[in-house]
């Protein structure tokens, strides 16, 4: 019976190990796995860190590679020269008395500039120019040259179509500042235009009044390119003139009567109507 008791004995103190065993492997394998657990979310905190902070680098690294483009605004204000090579020729005169079309010829004008920003696309562009045109027009016996001078205030608007072209259209002013009229006749004696049976003497008969009027008005427009971004441009203009430049013009050598052997004062008006047009190719320069 004791022997029994023993036994049993042992056989429960070898069970109890066995199952405290067993318990102590199972919180072991549960430690195991939670620290592997633990581990696992750790790392992947620490792999999210490293991804954010490389993107944090990495935009860093953008902003400090690649900084923002910034626009490159343009003054609002500016100040330049200008000069233009011109062909000019008369148009609109209601009796040309035998003469070989319109005055036509050659000219220049040089002066100052100024630009001011309406708003991105627009601008306001006057000028003041000094302008000298020499025409010339023949008649049956005389060679006419009409030579002038004068101050220009065009006043345009320029509109920027690129970055490089405009397009400019404006009023211009013109004041008179000097003007002659020379003929030049092969002959002592020459028939006046219009009254072939009268001859006057040159230059005692002549009786003119070519005053050119002190104020002219006309219109401009044109087309210009950029070679120098806001510095250097060349352009292309054609001047249309509004108003008559020799209201009150009069000569006996350019006769407006018929044939007669008298010469009617009252007829002597000469050049009525005559406008001037001019095409203009020149440059500017901005110092500004």
């Amino acid at each position: 019976m004791k022997r029994a008791n023993a036994i049993a004995s042992a056989i429960l103190l070898a069970a109890t190990c066995v199952f405290a065993q067993q318990q102590n492997t199972t919180v072991q394998q549960t430690t195991i796995q939670q620290t592997t657990v633990q581990q696992t979310t750790i790392q992947q905190t620490t792999v999210q860190q490293t991804t954010i902070k490389q993107d944090s680098i990495s935009e860093i690294d953008k902003t400090t590679a690649e900084p923002p483009a910034k626009k490159v605004r343009n003054a609002t204000a500016g100040i330049g020269i200008r000069g233009d090579f011109n062909f000019a020729n008369y148009w609109g005169t209601e009796e040309l008395n035998g003469a070989d079309g319109e005055a036509s010829g050659w000219g220049f004008n040089f002066g100052i500039t100024a630009r001011f920003e309406i708003i991105d696309v627009l601008w306001f562009t006057p000028e003041l120019h000094f302008e000298y045109l020499k025409l010339a027009q023949d008649y049956d016996e005389i060679n006419v040259d009409l030579k002038q001078s004068n101050l220009v205030l065009p006043l345009m608007i320029r509109a920027v179509l690129h970055p490089r072209v405009y397009f400019e259209v404006g009023p211009q002013l013109s004041l008179n500042l000097s003007n002659d009229f020379e003929y030049d006749a092969d002959r002592s004696e020459i028939h006046v235009p219009g009254a072939p049976d009268i001859v006057v003497d040159k230059p005692k008969d002549f009786d003119d009044n070519i005053e050119q009027a002190t104020f002219a008005f006309g219109v401009a427009m044109g087309l210009g390119f950029y070679i120098i971004p806001d510095r250097l441009s060349i352009n292309a203009r054609i001047h249309i003139g509004l108003t008559d430049l020799y209201p009150d013009a009069t000569s006996v050598i350019l006769y407006e009567g018929e044939g007669s052997n008298k010469v009617d004062p009252d007829k002597c008006k000469i050049m009525v109507g005559t406008k001037l047009r001019t095409i203009k190719l020149g440059a500017s320069f901005w110092f500004i």
